[in-house]
């Protein structure tokens, strides 16, 4: 079929298997249901507010086809290929999106809300502002390379995820399944994940300032050479966390779980906690080497942990529980130390003795009369520095 104005036209339930259209005209043509169209190429074709809605078009191909304000709701999409179209506005609602590839083409306001599907690509978007991705399953989803602006996937479940060179402002990932998932140079400012699974996934080399992780999961997550500054972490569950090289800074972790997690940079000040908030967080068994300047850890159980070269300089540890922490080289000018309670074990802090003589009071005595001891000990086997 080539040249052909069908503009309005009736092909409702129409068998139609390995159609091609060339340079047609479908505007609010009436293509529901369209039956085993599959391998159907449509090429050039005007197909605005077209419906397309439960048609069978598995394998079928859109090649610079204008489809905006088209209705596509549950089709069969399974290993279709969209490219250079213009999808602005067109509803996918609840199609199988099965290793559907869409590249350079425009989804401004495109809803595809709860499709699903296994590897669904979406790639190269010349425009993605406003786009729905609510509720819908998409396991090992990929989206590469792509500008936007207000995404609604709130309830996405799209494990083992791979978003690399994304930078999308105003995003909602609020409750989603991105377990696995992977994000890779990605900008996501203020970006939602209130609620969300991240465990097993990891985040490098990306920017999520300003994010708001209240009580998301992250077991195991691995962060490397990120921005994290100002992130909303509250309750956030973080059991084997990893960061690396990264920054935390003025982040709130209150009543975090931060069980054995692994927050250390190369020097110790590449990662960055400075004036971070883990008042009530659990760090036991944690290892820390990192910049916490001015930080909280008001009522941190903080046992068997390692603070060993990081900076607590100004930081407030009242009524931490350190109980047999380590700190070796680990700078405590200026912080306060109230009711912190040896056992603690300590080498060449630079202003521990200061601090707790600062602080006084009976935990404050017991501790420094610890480090005098355990200080007296090393001295006598100490060969030279480590």
């Amino acid at each position: 079929m080539e040249r052909t104005n069908l503009t309005g036209a009736s092909l409702r339930s129409a068998y139609v298997h390995a159609l091609a259209a060339q340079t047609c005209v479908f505007d609010g043509a009436d293509l529901t249901g369209l039956r085993d169209a599959t391998g159907t190429l449509f090429h050039g074709c005007s197909m605005r507010g077209t419906h397309l809605d439960d048609g069978h078009l598995s394998g079928s191909s859109f090649y610079q086809c204008d489809l905006s304000d088209a209705s596509m709701r549950n089709m069969n999409l399974q290993g279709a290929l969209i490219s250079e179209c213009l999808l602005d506005s067109a509803a996918l609602d609840g199609s199988c999106v099965d290793q559907l590839s869409v590249t350079k083409s425009s989804l401004r306001d495109t809803s595809l809300r709860s499709v699903a599907g296994h590897g669904l690509a979406l790639q190269r978007l010349t425009a993605a502002d406003g786009l729905v991705l609510a509720d819908a399953g998409l396991p090992q989803l990929r989206l590469t390379g792509v500008q936007a602006h207000e995404w609604r996937a709130a309830g996405l479940k799209a494990p083992d995820a791979d978003f690399t060179d994304l930078t999308v402002t105003a995003a909602d990932f609020s409750g989603a399944q991105l377990t696995g998932a992977r994000w890779t140079r990605c900008t996501l400012p203020q970006v939602r994940l209130g609620g969300a699974s991240l465990s097993n996934g990891s985040i490098v080399e990306s920017s999520l300032r300003g994010a708001v992780l209240t009580a998301a999961r992250g077991e195991n997550l691995h962060i490397v050479e990120s921005d994290l500054s100002d992130a909303e972490m509250s309750t956030f569950l973080g059991r084997c966390l990893t960061v690396r090289d990264s920054s935390l800074a003025r982040a709130n972790l209150r009543h975090a779980n931060l069980y054995r997690a692994m927050i250390t940079g190369d020097p110790p000040r590449g990662m960055s906690l400075r004036r971070a908030v883990l008042d009530g967080a659990t760090l036991v068994q944690a290892y820390i080497a990192a910049d916490l300047r001015e930080a909280g850890l008001v009522g941190a159980n903080c046992a068997y942990s390692r603070f060993s070269q990081s900076d607590l300089s100004g930081a407030r540890l009242d009524g931490a529980g350190m109980y047999q922490s380590t700190w070796v080289k680990t700078v405590v000018t200026g912080a306060s130390l109230t009711g912190v309670k040896a056992p603690v074990f300590t080498d060449r802090c630079p202003g521990l003795a200061e601090a707790l003589e600062r602080d006084g009071g009976p935990a404050a005595t017991e501790f420094a009369a610890f480090v005098e001891n355990l200080g007296a000990a090393l001295a006598k086997g100490r060969k030279g520095s480590t």
